[in-house]
């Protein structure tokens, strides 16, 4: 029988008993009566006089409440209690009409991108800070500037640290500029030795940050990173950066390989190598740049370059001459 739901303790309930049992009692018999402590009988009587069930006016001669009464009075009590909180529970049905109201209002409005411009270079890196502490699987970055100074040098290695050492996933792509000085390249040496994926490119891109692939930072002005940064947030934006990026990455070169090339390994890249052997079986410039999964634009530029490398007049004199070098 649990009384607690109507404030009855379970030493008050016994202390209660024992009054009903031995009338005429006083509140110093009941410690040696039921083997209760005398602190614990005091709390229990002052709760039992203010629910009214027993008359502590003499506390040598206490007067126990006839239990119908006493019982009964705190059962409706509760009830009425339990009612009130009812009714207020029913009638926050009442603002029902009022949210949905305010849910058509938003429907009402016309949709706004999430993208957040940020613009004081301090609250860029704080923001970036944030993002990379609470990101839990992936980095992915465009560096397409170089060389980066010392400053930034020293205060990018710990944070990158943090997140290889969380077990985040961190891949990058720096321009060659970026390799010209050479604590540059002593960071991103240690950053691969801690985990990450480094590559390097010449192939054109704009800086950009992705986190989780759910949260991307590009600069305001691709020209000018100091005027700020925006952050998108759209899923249908961060998916087509994520995409840049594979596209970005598939073309660059590892950084180790970057560096310390084998010494019998061609000198072209593996992008170049498979541009030089899609542009042998490609009939036109749109199919080649399907099947290598770039752009028009970005295989003509590669074949551009081959031919300078080459030293050929026409495509068909570079890839004769590929051939020669065992390139191909």
């Amino acid at each position: 029988m649990d009384l607690s739901v109507i404030g009855i303790s379970p030493e008050a309930a016994d202390i209660y008993r024992y009054f009903l049992r031995h009338k005429g009692e006083g509140i110093g018999s009941v410690p040696e009566a039921l083997g209760i402590d005398p602190d614990t009988v005091e709390v229990a009587v002052e709760s039992l006089g203010r629910l009214s069930m027993i008359d502590l006016s003499d506390r040598h001669r206490v007067v126990a409440t006839e239990p119908r009464i006493a019982i009964e009075r705190l059962v409706e009590k509760h009830l009425d209690a339990l009612n009130a909180e009812i009714r207020r529970v029913f009638a926050a049905r009442d603002a029902i009409s009022a949210f949905v109201e305010d849910m058509r209002e938003g429907d009402r409005v016309e949709t706004v991108l999430d993208i957040e411009r940020v613009e004081s270079g301090v609250r860029v890196r704080q923001r970036l800070d944030d993002l990379a502490f609470f990101s839990y699987k992936e980095m992915l970055t465009l560096h397409p500037g170089g060389p980066f100074t010392q400053e930034m040098i020293e205060g990018a290695l710990p944070l990158d640290t943090r997140s290889l050492r969380r077990g985040l996933s961190i891949r990058e792509v720096y321009h060659p500029k970026a390799l010209e000085d050479p604590n540059m390249v002593s960071y991103l040496r240690e950053l691969v030795g801690l985990g990450a994926a480094v590559r390097i490119t010449d192939q054109p891109m704009d800086r950009m940050l992705i986190y989780d692939r759910s949260v991307a930072v590009v600069p305001i002005d691709p020209k000018e990173n100091s005027r700020g940064a925006l952050v998108v947030r759209e899923a249908g934006l961060v998916s087509q950066l994520v995409i840049y990026f594979e596209g970005v990455w598939k073309a660059a070169v590892d950084l180790r390989e970057y560096i310390d090339p084998p010494a019998d390994a061609s000198p072209l890249s593996e992008m170049e190598q498979r541009v030089l052997e899609v542009m042998a079986t490609a009939d036109k410039d749109e199919i080649a740049a399907r099947e290598l999964d770039v752009s028009v634009r970005t295989y003509r530029r590669y074949v551009a370059d081959l031919m300078a490398k080459l030293g050929a007049v026409n495509r068909f004199q570079a890839a004769l001459r590929a051939k020669e070098e065992n390139w191909i």
